[in-house]
């Protein structure tokens, strides 16, 4: 059975150089970072980030959000679906380190992470946090009406969920992208998607998570369907967006 995250989950670049401009508030009983797009221009719907394991307080995510409202334009929500839980920004640091560590550091680190870890996927599993993401949408679309302009964007941990609300019938969401989705089941999970909702999966060539033949076989199965789209980036890995790596190499997906 595989593991539910690979190392490449937990490491990446934090971005310190860009100040978020949302606010935080709450929507539909959720505490969420919301960006809205700029003055004078119209919003062309509300998109939803469903974040990594990292949780709606990570600057990188805020400033995705940010860029997002800025050139769809269109209201960005950032909910904390993982109610408090999310790992923290001291996690990554530890978590980044530990390759070059040496044996004593390294067991200091798993000391210090492993607790968090735990407490993150014992109050993050399907079970519990499927329910969650499930009735913030069913709020968002009873607020916006059916005319309402919804999209989904889901990071890792957030990718189960953003694939799994394109399953649902009538559709919550309009549209919907994922990228480096972990814990999705292929090819059961890509089988459901429906037609009438769009989906977009961008993932890179070198992935810890969707190896190549998963890959392989995520972009048999919907490369003939027109509404949907399978983006592979050669050199990348798992955690590519919104935490930056990358790994100069040969790509094997044309």
């Amino acid at each position: 059975m595989q593991a539910p995250f690979c190392r490449d989950c937990f490491t990446g670049t934090l971005r310190g150089d860009i100040t978020p401009v949302g606010t935080e508030q709450t929507v539909h009983n959720v505490p969420s970072y919301v960006s809205l797009p700029p003055e004078g221009a119209r919003s062309l719907g509300t998109v939803v980030i469903i974040t990594d394991a990292f949780g709606w307080k990570l600057r990188n995510t805020r400033v995705l959000a940010d860029a997002y409202a800025r050139h769809v334009p269109c209201t960005v929500v950032v909910p904390d679906f993982h109610k408090g839980t999310s790992l923290t920004e001291k996690f990554l640091i530890l978590a980044d380190a530990l390759p070059t560590a040496n044996i004593f550091t390294k067991i200091w680190t798993y000391v210090r992470v492993v607790p968090e870890l735990v407490r993150f996927l014992l109050y993050n599993r399907y079970a519990v946090a499927a329910p969650r993401v499930n009735t913030f949408f069913h709020y968002l679309r009873q607020e916006l009406g059916p005319s309402g302009k919804i999209g989904v964007a889901g990071f890792c941990w957030g990718g189960l969920y953003t694939i799994r609300l394109t399953h649902m019938s009538p559709p919550l969401v309009n549209c919907a992208f994922t990228a480096h989705p972990s814990l999705i089941s292929v090819p059961a999970d890509i089988d459901k998607v429906k037609d009438d909702t769009p989906l977009s999966i961008a993932n890179g060539d070198d992935d810890q998570y969707l190896r190549h033949a998963k890959m392989e076989t995520v972009v048999k199965m919907l490369r003939d369907r027109e509404r949907h789209e399978v983006v592979v980036y050669c050199g990348y890995v798992q955690k590519f967006c919104p935490l930056v790596k990358y790994r100069p190499g040969p790509c094997f997906f044309g």
